[in-house]
């Protein structure tokens, strides 16, 4: 007879609980940004299945790279935006980036 595979969100479960006396140490913040990247592996269930790993932390940390990597886009954007407006008022009034004027 096969053996029974548990279900893929019972085993990041059971990795979750593989890191929690690490998780208890880290400061509160950084517990944080941990308990995040928890739930972002928990949240992508369906691909982790699909992905049909044999090691699921390795469908997990994927899931938990890739909300880091949109987060950095999100931030690179916001950066831009404010790049462009500072430089937008710079031309206007004529200074540049220090906040000195132009002669």
């Amino acid at each position: 007879m096969g053996r029974t595979v548990a279900p893929y969100s019972m085993v990041i479960e059971q990795i979750a609980g593989r890191f929690d006396n690490f998780r208890r140490t880290l400061r509160r913040n950084d517990r944080e940004a941990f308990d995040e990247l928890m739930r972002v592996a928990k949240l992508q269930v369906q691909a982790g299945v699909m992905a049909q790993h044999p090691n699921a932390f390795d469908s997990m940390s994927m899931a938990m790279l890739i909300y880091l990597k949109r987060e950095i886009d999100e931030l690179k954007k916001i950066n831009d935006s404010i790049r462009s407006l500072i430089e937008s008022r710079a031309a206007v009034t004529g200074e540049h980036h220090g906040g000195e004027k132009t002669t």
